[in-house]
């Protein structure tokens, strides 16, 4: 009787258990032992995303019962053993590198490059270049140039809500006018190359600026964010030229939602751009190579304004993404003794097709940007001292579509057709007898450009890129515009082997230009190439050829070109622990 009881007993207690089992959800499990720190591995569970309205709710009358049954799974899958975490030893960091060359005509390249490593609040560091040539043309003497620069450069971040960046840099360029024939020179002036000195048509530029920078870090576009530069610049140069700018731009954005379903972000874009500038009287006098105005030259010396205010939207209706906004400013540079009011659209449309594959914009844009001497003589470095400057106005009107055709393949096409005001051109100075300076011409005109690009990416091993342009311009009777193509083509093609061996090629095509004295220059046709071979991580060997076809081509009247360039160099890193 005994024995009956207690396995009664237990059956009843193995009943209660089994129930509590099967009918409790909420059970805590305390275990006690020593712990070890694992990572135990699964099967990542991807679970389709849902989006739930929550600005409105509908009430439901039903009833439900729920009758819970254990499944048993027929597949089990085997335990992977845990991975014992334990400490990694820190990479090594490449936070440096230096890249020397020597190239034919006796060509120097150099590229030094240091930065801090390893600080979530601060980064800073260094980089030095020069590139420079040696050269000399038949008939034409000698065509030096010489690029060197420096920057210093830092961020700093406060307290996870600013970041603070500054910047310094020097730099420090020189070209040649060398565009005059030995019998040129013989005619007009009744010398010889030996009886003028280089530096006597060398044109040097300096250029020391100051950039300071103050951006929020809330990376939440519906909380208040701003950002704002200041940036002083000095550029001076042979001739007495100087050049002061003064530049202050900021941004303002903010989140909206105003109807249910539409969400939006505002910005707000402001800039000023103010410059000072000045030539030497003495000009004429210290300019020896044929200059035709009397050794009296007045004194070039002015400052000149732009003011530019920029708001804009954008949101998504109805599946349109919508860019709306203007640009309004203040014109006190194209007649620096005058105000004009400028107003320019900023508005774009676009749309995705084909599950994002195909998107296709509509614009109408515009805006207008000082073209002061240190912008006039990067795009011809062979332009008089003291030449004009005035504001380029333009109000494009573009259709744009991007396809994504597969993970590798993308094409691009785009049509625009643009009404430039003062736009910036150069033809011949006559005042320079050699022929061989140039000054700036402001011209109107229309443009249609029609233009495509596809691009071929196979992960990081293959890269095929082919990109064409056509150009139209419609200018009023009696007005030229010179040195412009017609069209363009380039053609690309990267390759990286094993990251051991890196190529690249890339032909260019450029269309025939209209120059001065009723001179076309003919079509440009430029081949480039590049090999570099990784010996390991820290040390690399590389060649570079550009001009492979070797022609003589121009691209201002009276500069032709050296024929192929060839630099061969290395590259070397310091690894830093």
């Amino acid at each position: 009787m005994k024995r009956t009881i207690i396995i009664a007993a237990f059956a009843l207690a193995f009943s209660l258990a089994n129930a509590q089992q099967e009918d409790t959800y909420n059970e805590s499990v305390l275990v006690k032992g020593s712990f070890r720190p694992v990572i135990e591995q699964a099967e990542k569970q991807n679970f389709p995303a849902v989006i739930t309205d929550t600005l409105e709710r509908i009430d439901h009358s039903f009833q439900y019962s729920i009758s819970p049954s254990r499944l048993k799974a027929l597949y089990e899958p085997a335990r992977i053993k845990a991975a014992r975490i334990i400490g990694e030893p820190a990479t090594k960091l490449y936070n440096n590198y230096f890249r020397i060359g020597m190239g034919n005509y006796w060509s120097p390249l150099a590229d030094l490059y240091w930065s801090s490593t390893r600080d979530p609040k601060k980064t800073y560091g260094i980089r030095v270049n020069h590139r420079s040539s040696w050269g000399s043309l038949p008939d034409y003497g000698k065509n030096h140039f010489g690029l060197t620069g420096v920057t210093l450069f830092g961020k700093y971040i406060v307290a996870d809500k600013l970041q603070l960046s500054a910047d310094a840099n020097y730099e420090h360029d020189h070209n040649l006018y060398y565009g005059f024939t030995d019998s040129t020179l013989q005619a007009v002036l009744g010398s010889t190359r030996d009886d003028i000195s280089v530096s006597d048509y060398r044109a040097k530029y300096n250029v020391a600026s100051l950039n300071l920078g103050v951006r929020s870090m809330n990376l939440d576009v519906y909380e208040l964010g701003y950002s704002a530069n200041l940036r002083l610049a000095d550029l001076w140069a042979s001739w007495g030229q100087n050049e002061f700018n003064l530049n202050l731009n900021g941004d303002v954005h903010y989140g909206f939602s105003p109807l249910r379903g539409l969400m939006g972000v505002a910005y707000l874009h402001a800039e000023w751009d103010g410059y000072a500038h000045s030539v030497s009287p003495n000009f004429a006098a210290e300019w020896p190579l044929g200059y035709n105005v009397p050794a009296v030259w007045d004194t070039v010396r002015g400052s000149r304004n732009i003011v530019k205010l920029n708001p804009y939207v954008d949101f998504m209706y109805e599946g349109l993404l919508f860019h709306a906004g203007f640009t309004a400013g203040w014109d006190a540079f194209t007649a620096s003794d005058s105000v004009t009011f400028r107003f320019f659209p900023d508005v774009v449309v676009s749309k995705h097709l084909l599950n994002g594959s195909l998107v296709l914009s509509l614009g109408a844009t515009g805006g207008f940007s000082a073209n002061n001497w240190d912008v006039i003589r990067k795009v011809n470095p062979y332009v008089a001292p003291g030449v004009e400057q005035r504001a380029t106005r333009h109000y494009d009107f573009t259709g744009h579509a991007r396809w994504t055709i597969s993970r590798k393949l993308e094409a691009n096409a785009e049509i625009s057709y643009s009404l430039l005001q003062d736009d910036l051109s150069f033809t011949l100075d006559t005042d320079y007898s050699l022929g061989n300076v140039f000054r700036t011409a402001y011209v109107d005109n229309n443009r249609l450009t029609v233009g495509a690009d596809i691009a071929f990416v196979n992960d990081e091993m293959l890269t095929l890129r082919a990109a064409g342009h056509y150009y139209h311009y419609s200018l009023a009777d009696g007005d030229t515009l010179l040195y412009r193509p017609d069209w363009d083509f380039i053609l690309s093609a990267d390759v990286n082997y094993n990251d051991k061996w890196l190529f690249h090629l890339e032909g260019q095509l450029l269309g025939q230009m209209d120059g001065d004295l009723g001179e076309t220059l003919p079509m440009r046709y430029g081949i480039n190439a590049e090999v570099e071979y990784r010996h390991n991580r820290a040390l690399s060997f590389f060649l570079k050829m550009d001009n492979l076809a070797f022609q003589r081509y121009s691209l201002w009247t009276n500069y032709p070109s050296q024929r192929g360039l060839f630099i061969l160099g290395l590259t070397y890193t310091i690894p830093h622990q």
